[in-house]
């Protein structure tokens, strides 16, 4: 399922231009959500985040124009998962377009692999560095070329994913998840300020975490105390938590918190009766 607006006028759609700014220099941002019975799975921090990081490339998009769409694309029989791409629009030859206030947004609906969900994975440290004062670190932009070409390298090694540093040396994430690892006891997550992309998942966590007798803290982590973490897990809205089996040659025990796979599925079990109220 698949849909595409690309115009100046909002109710007009037609074939993807090939001009586009997203296409052509990936100057555009996307996001992907959890679909359950036509509702995206913390709807509001999803959007906040898309709009924000359209913002931060200079690109003008809004709430009303994202929800008008979501409730013409979205029905309740709708499940799966949702990606949404905003880009800056087609420009001319040798222009980048400068005013960016006609967008491109295009909205896919894929299936849904429930059967990977807290599934056990292993990491492997990528040869390429995370930069901490890139905006492709901060925000979720189209440029992916690291976390592709990291993901594929590790899979070639037999891993399930990467692990990334930073330029410092520090842990930043996986391709496609925030890090938790246990160390002495305490849940430790790194920074936003050592490259790594607040995903909508981790900002939940953070939030919800005293209330499921977390203890969670923000701190950097070194490649070194990798040595002392007992546990660890990867999250992000499609997989939610997945344990972390392996990180390069050192096994690990393969654990979510208490209390988190529960909450979790409470979360993302929603039918039609239970919605989440969206924005306005």
């Amino acid at each position: 399922m698949f849909f595409i607006e690309q115009s100046s006028e909002q109710s007009a759609s037609r074939p993807f231009d090939l001009r586009d700014q997203g296409l052509l220099l990936a100057d555009g941002v996307f996001d992907t959500s959890l679909i359950v019975d036509g509702t995206m799975i913390l709807r509001m921090a999803h959007l906040n985040r898309l709009i924000n990081d359209a913002i931060a490339l200079g690109i003008a998009i809004d709430h009303r124009r994202i929800n008008a769409l979501l409730a013409n694309f979205l029905t309740e029989d709708h499940s799966g998962v949702l990606r949404i791409t905003v880009t800056s629009g087609p420009a001319e030859r040798r222009f980048v377009n400068a005013k960016r206030a006609f967008p491109t947004v295009l909205m896919n609906l894929s299936p849904l692999n429930r059967g990977d969900q807290f599934e056990p994975i292993s990491l492997q440290t990528s040869l390429i560095r995370r930069n901490s004062t890139s905006l492709t670190s901060r925000h979720k932009t189209l440029a992916y070329t690291d976390n592709v070409a990291a993901f594929r390298s590790a899979q070639a090694e037999g891993y399930d994913d990467a692990l990334f540093l930073n330029t410092c040396g520090n842990i930043c994430c996986t391709t496609i998840g925030n890090l938790f690892l246990e160390i002495d006891d305490i849940w430790v997550t790194p920074p936003i300020s050592d490259g790594v992309l607040p995903g909508v998942m981790r900002q939940w966590l953070l939030g919800a975490g005293s209330d499921l007798d977390i203890k969670i803290t923000e701190e950097s982590i070194t490649a070194d105390d990798l040595q002392s973490v007992k546990s660890a897990f990867m999250m992000n809205s499609v997989r939610l938590a997945a344990p972390i089996r392996k990180i390069n040659a050192r096994e690990l025990e393969p654990r979510l918190p208490e209390r988190l796979k529960s909450a979790l599925k409470a979360l993302t079990s929603l039918n039609s009766q239970t919605k989440q109220p969206s924005d306005t």
